[in-house]
């Protein structure tokens, strides 16, 4: 799970929480106020009546309020606000037309809440100083309910409409804040294998900061291993290279010293120089693998000049297809089609292809064929050797591997010196046994670019 979405994940499901914690607040507090402004208004209503009672002639047959015709106070109706007035006998003197359902308590003073026929009410009760009389002012509480639900679904109802609005802006601005983490991403993602420079931190916000760094001492370490595996190869292969070509010219004069000598000798010669020969050959790729490796290849934007590099490369191979006795051939596009256009170095390009049609020749029996096919979209070398057996194609292009079964020489370099030069190039090398209707030795090695 990303990033992103855990935190969309969090913030989507807290946001309600919260919201719902804040509405029960809110419900607490608007219940609370409006019980006290109700209450506040009982007491009020019950002293005016308590201050004016003494002024009033009372008889003993009560005096009902006239009924109000239902709506005719608009919003402001309240049906379920009640009074009523006793005397020291418990006779009602003033009663309005819910009153009649408050019960005299005697002794009563204060709020009292009471069910009255299946409604819960709260009563005020107030006597006179002189004990007189005693007033009851009540009211339902599902009066006072209906108003705080009345003033909560107002606030409600703008809550519930924003809140997908809300949550879409607090997803864009996750978004927002992680976009400095998608684009550190991006350019770890998009930069080469061998790119072992620093990532850059421009805003990059300060929590990612000590990643960043670590990040960027391990790709320091990294680099400086490469550095000194590079140098280690280069270093060895140049102490190499001069005893090593000492010893062949030696053993080239001694060879024809001993020109008269028996034939077990001569093959004994001949093993020692194929393997000098290896050893030499090791060299040349250990320093060809020295000079790939470094963490900037020099090659440049020029496009590679097909037929001049295929002339040069075909007049180095074409002493060893002669004397392993295999055709060596190009197949060019057909007319009106260009071969595939590269940029890039030369120089490399010309030793990948000289490294697949060496391989290719020293593992193509005499009388077979060779062929570099220069299409529009991809590169193909092709031999009738005998093929590698399919498990053991896909570590093909290794450093040191080589596939059993083969009797020529070789240090498994070269394809690994093939992948490498087709990386830096855009170009991705695969192998696969020729196959086909009906069933042909040898094996097709095929150049493509990596978007293709």
């Amino acid at each position: 799970m990303t990033l992103q979405r855990r935190l969309l994940i969090l913030l989507l499901l807290s946001a309600p929480l919260v919201w719902g914690a804040g509405l029960l607040f809110g419900l607490n507090r608007a219940r609370f106020e409006i019980n006290e402004l109700f209450d506040t208004q009982q007491i009020r209503l019950a002293r005016q009546v308590l201050s004016t009672l003494p002024s009033v002639s009372l008889n003993e047959t009560p005096a009902v309020a006239a009924p109000i015709s239902p709506g005719s106070l608009g919003d402001s109706e309240l049906d379920d606000l009640s009074i009523a007035v006793w005397n020291r006998r418990d006779q009602l003197l003033l009663v309005d037309r819910e009153g009649v359902l408050l019960p005299v308590r005697h002794g009563a003073q204060g709020f009292v809440d009471l069910v009255l026929d299946s409604d819960v009410w709260r009563v005020y009760y107030v006597p006179s100083a002189s004990g007189d009389w005693q007033i009851a002012v009540g009211q339902k509480q599902e009066e006072r309910e209906e108003l705080v639900w009345n003033l909560l679904a107002s606030q409600l109802v703008p809550w519930v409409l924003t809140l997908p609005v809300l949550l879409l802006v607090m997803a864009g601005a996750v978004r927002q804040a992680l976009k400095p983490v998608r684009a550190l991403t991006a350019q770890i993602d998009h930069r080469p294998a061998n790119d072992l420079q620093p990532l850059a931190a421009d805003d990059l916000p300060t929590d990612l900061q000590p990643l960043l760094r670590a990040t960027n001492t391990m790709l320091a370490r990294i680099a400086d291993s490469h550095e000194r595996e590079r140098r280690f190869i280069a270093d060895a292969a140049h102490e190499l290279r001069t005893p090593l070509a000492a010893l062949q010219a030696q053993w080239d004069a001694q060879r024809l010293q001993a020109a008269a000598a028996t034939p077990t000798q001569g093959a004994r010669q001949d093993k020692i120089a194929q393997g000098l020969a290896r050893m030499g050959r090791l060299v040349a790729q250990l320093l060809s693998l020295s000079r790939l490796d470094q963490p900037a290849p020099a090659a440049t934007d020029q496009p590679v000049d097909w037929p001049a590099l295929v002339e040069r490369l075909f007049s180095e191979l074409l002493p060893l297809a002669d004397r392993a006795r295999v055709e060596l051939e190009c197949v060019w596009p057909s007319a009106g089609e260009a071969p595939l256009a590269l940029q890039g170095d030369s120089e490399l390009v010309a030793a990948m292809l000289r490294n697949l049609l060496d391989n290719a020749l020293r593992h193509s029996a005499p009388g077979q064929t060779v062929s570099l096919r220069l299409l529009q979209d991809r590169i193909e070398v092709i031999d009738d050797g005998p093929g590698v057996d399919d498990e053991h194609l896909a570590r093909l292009g290794e450093r040191f591997f080589r596939a059993p079964g083969q009797d020529n020489s070789g240090s498994g370099l070269g394809l690994s010196i093939v992948t490498r030069i087709a990386a830096l190039h855009g170009l991705r090398a695969s192998w696969a046994n020729r196959g086909g209707e009906p069933p042909r030795r040898g094996l097709l090695v095929r150049l493509a670019r990596v978007s293709s």
